[in-house]
């Protein structure tokens, strides 16, 4: 008897050893996965798409990207004795003046003399939402041209330069939270 009785203890002994392992082992995958399925929860927010959406919550809108021409401007430079003739296109984001268009309700589609008829612009014209300060936007132009000198117009970086105030000033006028106007290309430009 006192055989069996070591055999049960041994055989008792063994089990609650190898349950220890094996609890062990399932505790970890357990681990494991709760990680894996939370370190993303986390990163997202803890926030669960709806089912059958995409796990994007906030989409940037895609940009939608348009060229204007803005025409020619001829201007006397800081000296008076110099001018400028430049050629000036403008490329801008239309999504963010369809967004703000719809915000404001679409008030700038017009009827009557601005030909209105449902287009959101015409073929190389102003985007709705900027055709009412079309008239600042080239006086801001102006402006910018006229205050450089010579010697800043013949270098790459004066010309570098002056695209960015044009594109800072513009966007100014729009006075836009999200700036839409991104760049401005010189498709001619003579010094004189």
């Amino acid at each position: 008897m006192s055989q069996n009785t070591e055999a049960t203890e041994e055989g008792t002994e063994g089990t609650p050893k190898k349950s220890k392992k094996k609890l062990i082992i399932i505790l970890a995958a357990v681990i494991l996965l709760v990680a894996g399925a939370g370190v993303p929860m986390f990163l997202m927010g803890g926030k669960k798409a709806p089912e059958g959406e995409e796990a994007h919550e906030e989409v940037e809108p895609e940009k939608k990207m348009e060229l204007t021409d803005l025409g020619q401007f001829i201007v006397n430079l800081s000296e008076s004795s110099s001018f400028l003739k430049v050629h000036i296109m403008m490329e801008y984001d239309a999504s963010i003046l369809d967004k703000a268009e719809k915000e404001a309700g679409g008030k700038a589609h017009g009827g009557g003399a601005s030909g209105g008829g449902g287009e959101a612009k015409k073929e190389g014209g102003f985007h709705p939402h900027m055709a009412p300060k079309e008239t600042h936007m080239r006086d801001v132009i102006i402006r910018i041209l006229s205050s450089k000198t010579v010697q800043e117009m013949l270098t790459m970086e004066g010309k570098e330069r002056l695209k960015d105030e044009l594109v800072e000033g513009l966007n100014e006028v729009l006075g836009m939270e999200d700036p839409p106007i991104s760049s401005v290309f010189f498709t001619e430009f003579i010094v004189q």
